[in-house]
């Protein structure tokens, strides 16, 4: 038996220390005072100095922390001695005082105080749960029914939270199985560029293999979910929603989907969109394409029975599918062609493609509290670190557009020398060195592998967009052709509408006409003239300088949840006031305008150069803002009314 699968009472003296070696000292240091209830190790002058992603040693001096885990030996066999009992609660302000050791930040803000409580959850506690009074939901009967669009993370979320209170609803998924994005995306080296630990649900944490799991893994997590939760009958897969009616005198979603070949419809008293971001593959309009008479494949819509083994193959983009993909094609191909219109910036990750030991999965499984203290120790470098000045542009600064702040120029430099340091051939430097700030476009992880594959003989970086494809080839905005046997499109995803659904709302206006190019929503969640409507990761709520998705999608799922529950327990309809979201919409506009993204031309953002994927808010202040639905923001309608 290997020591990752063993219990406490089953490790020996010597597997121990050599688990604890591998441990992150912040979380074990966490896990001693559960197991042991001594607060003064957070009085001692020994404690991390800094919060950096996976240095398990927290800047602690090496004599320093040999010497903490000698005595975290001691606690776990004293611990085991008494019988491994269950932690004891502890007082809030012991907790807070713990995060502000493990974190080593003794400012961290009332609002991140809160949200981290909540994804500690300690004692297998579920802050986030909201309760639905039974009996309102008795007297509603099966006539209140939730549709949700979308079985991928966001869906499987809200879905679990409906499960848990017994509110009746039915999941629509146009595929055959769970997990959105992650069950399409099938393209060799993709993985989540989220550190797996903070990529899961606050309830559900799961048990990685990678500090950064490969898509197989992050697909198994979900499914995992689905089968735990038993949302599976909850779902009905192969089923297209074509259209979603408002229904003024049922005051009911018609909801018509495509299943089986057939067209049927079901009614909803909540209609929730889960479709997210990335569903919807996007290709160039390129002259040429109907012409090649290679293979043409999107990595959102990979066809893993084709070879491409030996072939000549042209990369279409180099954001962060392209980052994955090269690096594992580049072995088996002849040649690889990688099309550039712009270089991306990539942030140093030694442990991107790395396995998390044996050892540190034995701490993870049996510390207690560790995994939840590392859950919040892998999630804090990345949170609303980057809000203010790294991402807001000063007025004053001018450094002919290299960046947009002394804050950002630090950063620009820091990340210039990583890049600068791996290439030693000066052509292929200028081309992989951005011109535009960090933060301008989507921040990459990297160990190394994606400029070392570039560097290779056989792999070619080419400075140019495509302009054009010929039967045999791909032209370049140079004009040189490059023959190729396959073109693979890494040119990621149409973002900011919904997709192939016409919804229609209050008065017969559709939602498509009502967004226009420029899609909006109080929160991102709630439309007006669109009545109990909402979506999950909406309009301007993606997040390119803090937390993860998973962060996004369960605070707007605690708000729908709370909206649910005033419709389950007072209301019969709820549409949120145009004046709301009009003031909601002028100062997140006036805040996007102020910030890197609305500088550099993206995905992010509309034809008119108008940010509509990201937010530029704190998280610590999204998560506040959606803890509760406040009635005076919409028109409500009771049963009488």
């Amino acid at each position: 038996m290997g020591i990752a699968t063993k219990g406490l009472s089953e490790t020996t003296d010597a597997e121990i220390e050599a688990a604890l070696a591998h441990a992150s000292l912040p979380a074990l240091m966490m896990s001693m005072i559960h197991m042991s209830g001594e607060t003064s190790l957070l009085d001692g002058p020994v404690r991390p100095r800094h919060a950096l992603m996976f240095d398990m040693d927290a800047g602690i001096a090496s004599g320093d922390a040999a010497a903490i885990r000698r005595r975290a030996a001691t606690i776990v066999r004293d611990y085991v001695d008494r019988g491994a009992p269950p932690p004891s609660p502890l007082p809030r302000e012991t907790v807070e005082r713990m995060m502000s050791v493990a974190l080593a930040d003794e400012a961290i803000s009332e609002d991140a105080r809160g949200f981290l409580l909540e994804e500690l959850a300690l004692g297998g506690a579920d802050p986030r749960r909201l309760d639905i009074d039974p009996r309102a939901l008795a007297r509603r009967g099966e006539s209140f029914h939730v549709v949700v669009i979308g079985a991928g993370m966001s869906g499987l979320l809200l879905g679990h939270r409906l499960a848990q209170q017994g509110v009746p609803f039915t999941i629509l998924e146009k595929n055959d199985a769970v997990g959105g994005t992650w069950h399409e995306n099938r393209y060799p080296g993709c993985r989540v560029d989220i550190a797996s630990y903070s990529y899961s649900y606050s309830f559900e944490q799961g048990a990685w293999q990678h500090f950064f799991g490969p898509r197989a893994e992050v697909q198994d997590y979900f499914e995992g979910v689905a089968e735990r939760e038993k949302l599976r009958e909850r779902i009905r897969f192969g089923a297209t929603v074509e259209e979603a009616r408002w229904d003024e005198a049922s005051r009911r979603w018609i909801v018509a989907y495509a299943q089986d070949g057939r067209r049927q419809e079901i009614e909803a008293a909540v209609l929730v969109s889960a479709i997210g971001l990335l569903n919807r593959p996007k290709i160039p309009a390129i002259p040429g394409r109907e012409d090649f008479r290679g293979v043409q494949m999107h990595t959102a819509r990979w066809d893993e029975s084709v070879d491409l083994r030996g072939k000549r193959v042209a990369v279409v983009g180099t954001g962060a599918s392209a980052f994955q993909l090269v690096p594992a094609l580049a072995d088996t191909t002849e040649r690889t062609f990688v099309f550039q219109r712009r270089p991306s910036w990539m942030f140093p990750n030694p442990e991107y493609h790395a396995a998390i030991t044996d050892e540190h999965q034995w701490c993870l499984r049996n510390l207690p509290e560790y995994a939840r203290w590392f859950r919040i120790v892998s999630m804090w470098p990345q949170f609303d670190k980057a809000a203010g000045d790294l991402i807001m542009v000063d007025p004053d600064w001018d450094d002919g557009g290299a960046s947009c702040s002394q804050a950002n120029r630090v950063m620009r430099d820091e990340l210039t020398a990583w890049i600068t340091s791996q290439i030693d051939d000066p052509e292929l430097l200028a081309r992989v060195v951005p011109d535009y700030p960090p933060f301008g476009t989507r921040m990459l992880q990297d160990d190394g592998t994606w400029l070392a594959t570039l560097s290779r003989e056989d792999v070619e970086l080419v400075p140019h967009g495509v302009v054009r494809l010929t039967e045999t080839g791909v032209v370049a905005a140079d004009g040189v052709e490059y023959a190729v046997d396959a073109v693979l499109w890494a040119t990621g995803f149409e973002t900011g509408r919904l997709p192939a659904i016409d919804l229609v709302g209050r008065g017969g206006t559709r939602l498509s006409e009502a967004w226009g190019d420029e899609p909006k929503g109080h929160l991102g969640i709630t439309v007006p003239g669109f009545p109990n409507f909402f979506s999950i990761v909406g309009p301007n709520t993606g997040v390119l300088h803090s937390g993860n998705l998973i962060i996004v999608s369960e605070c707007q799922v605690n708000y729908i949840l709370d909206a649910i529950r005033l419709l389950v327990e007072e209301l019969d309809e709820l549409d949120c006031r145009s004046d709301v979201t009009e003031a909601y919409h002028a100062r997140l506009s006036s805040e996007l305008e102020r910030s890197i993204f609305a500088r550099v031309p993206s995905y992010f953002s509309n034809a008119a150069g108008k940010v509509v994927v990201c937010m530029p808010w704190k998280l610590a202040e999204y998560w506040r803002w959606t803890r509760r639905v406040d009635p005076k923001d919409f028109r409500t309608t009771r049963g009488t009314d």
